[in-house]
């Protein structure tokens, strides 16, 4: 049982990656021997079967002969099922991207080869076990996100954009390496595992490397003050790729910074800590209080997405069990969510047209299409944590590990403050229904996408349905904190 069990292992680990490599190195390979022809110059790589097979197969893999108990015995199931989760929001994305790169006609094969450079970077970082690794990873995956930040070549608010988050992520690229120096010129290491089983000091140069690698972490999840690139990155980029910075690498970063400050860096929490519970504050603060002043509705998700961070970093502060089972339980709502939104933007905007940017332009939206826009109001209302929707219970387990914690002032000071991010959601919704348009909105959709409405009826049965449905989820974020006690 113990080699079948190993062996199913390695199985879906390897599958994983060469499945993809495989895909990337085909990508590649056509691109250079078809790039000028006439007829096949073109083609939407990832609407072939195979690459729709791919990730079912690989879920298959990954779930099948793995039960809860024997997870918590093994660290690698924690990165296994992250992957999974993440090869899930992928297939959900690619769906959803797939309507809006045809209606664009975006007929540039890199689009996908940059897709797959995504996806292999993504997994390599989750299993990665060294600085080494975790870096070259890392770096694959910021070198292909600053292509698609300007992958909209005609837009010179997109290369703009494009740009600036260049140069903060090279910045930020030379802040990580320096704290990798730091770390290994104290211990003579960069493997994880080595790290956990020494005994950590108080030196200065090692608090000055952990420092670097969270300053790093927190640009790389847009929390704040490292937050000012995310807004024009998500305003200027096609909204295929703001979805996909939006959904998937949080779940990937996330899982790094489990590992690495829950286990790693434990015993050095009282020299970090106050960083983390600092940044969950100020993003909480930052992110509802400057969406009011929005006009442009992608720069509002942005900020609404940079509340959440800070959500997601309170489930860091508490360092309990059941705090960090909260984080992984927010982690997996919130990209469910966040890809539901985006599905909806694309499911309701003609493509003849440019994106409407401002709030301006979705007023009396809901008067040309009514199913569309009474979905959005459903999720605008599930982000915003409205009872009884999934958004709801994820924020309430995060409130709950920060009073079980005897954080009472720091609870009521966020349960405030997200009452007050409730405003611009609910501005939306009066936008879309209530306030009058000298203008018919003939940019609203009427016209059927089968990928996106697959994703957005899947994601709001979800959505809608969750509250009587919890234990799944819950079973899953319990069990993988219980790995890292």
């Amino acid at each position: 049982m113990l080699v079948l069990a190993w062996f199913n292992s390695l199985l879906s680990f390897n599958i994983t990656l060469l499945i993809i490599s495989f895909s990337l190195l085909s990508s590649l390979t056509f691109g250079v021997f078809f790039a000028s022809s006439e007829k096949f110059a073109f083609p939407n790589l990832l609407t072939i079967l195979l690459f729709y097979s791919f990730f079912l197969v690989v879920l298959l893999i990954s779930f099948f002969g793995n039960d809860f108990v024997t997870l918590a015995s093994c660290l690698y199931y924690f990165n296994q099922y992250f992957q999974s989760f993440f090869l899930i929001i992928v297939s959900l994305i690619i769906l959803v991207s797939r309507d809006f790169v045809n209606n664009q006609k975006i007929t540039r094969f890199e689009y996908d080869t940059l897709l797959l450079f995504v996806f292999l970077s993504a997994l390599c970082l989750c299993f990665a076990d060294d600085f080494l690794l975790f870096y070259l990873a890392i770096e694959l995956q910021s070198l292909c996100f600053y292509v698609f930040a300007t992958f909209a070549r005609t837009s010179e608010y997109s290369t703009e954009s494009g740009l600036k988050y260049f140069v903060f992520g090279a910045i930020i690229s030379c802040v990580l390496l320096l704290g990798f120096s730091f770390i290994y010129i104290t211990f003579g290491t960069v493997s994880f595992e080595f790290l956990s089983c020494l005994s950590l000091t108080s030196a200065g140069i090692l608090f000055s490397g952990i420092l670097f690698v969270l300053i790093a972490l927190l640009f790389k999840i847009g929390a704040a003050p490292f937050h000012l690139w995310l807004c024009d990155v998500y305003d200027g980029s096609l909204t295929s790729v703001t979805l996909l910075f939006a959904g998937a690498p949080k779940i990937i970063i996330f899982s790094i910074i489990i590992k690495l400050f829950v286990l790693t860096f434990f015993e050095f929490s009282d020299a970090w800590l106050p960083f983390v519970f600092f940044a969950g504050v100020l993003s909480i603060i930052v992110g509802s209080v400057s969406a009011i002043y929005q006009k442009r509705l992608k720069r509002l998700f942005a900020y609404s997405t940079v509340a959440h961070s800070g959500f997601l970093l309170f489930g860091l502060v508490c360092m309990s069990v059941d705090s960090i089972g909260s984080l992984i339980f927010y982690i997996f709502i919130y990209s469910g969510l966040t890809v539901l939104l985006f599905s909806l933007l694309i499911f309701s905007v003609v493509t003849q047209v440019n994106f409407p940017a401002f709030i301006a332009n979705w007023t009396s939206s809901g008067l040309r299409n009514y199913v569309a826009v009474i979905s959005f109001a459903l999720v605008l209302f599930s982000v915003a944590g409205i009872p009884p929707l999934a958004g709801f219970f994820s924020k309430l387990v995060i409130l709950l590990s920060l009073v079980g914690q005897g954080y009472y002032v720091t609870s009521v000071v966020i349960v405030i403050i997200s009452s007050i991010a409730c405003f611009y959601y609910i501005r939306l919704i009066k936008a879309f229904f209530f306030v009058k348009s000298s203008k018919n909105n003939l940019w609203v959709s009427t016209k059927k996408r089968q990928n996106s409405e697959f994703c957005v009826g899947l994601l709001l049965f979800f959505n809608l349905t969750f509250c009587f449905f919890p234990e799944f989820l819950a079973l899953i974020s319990t069990t993988l904190s219980l790995v890292l006690s």
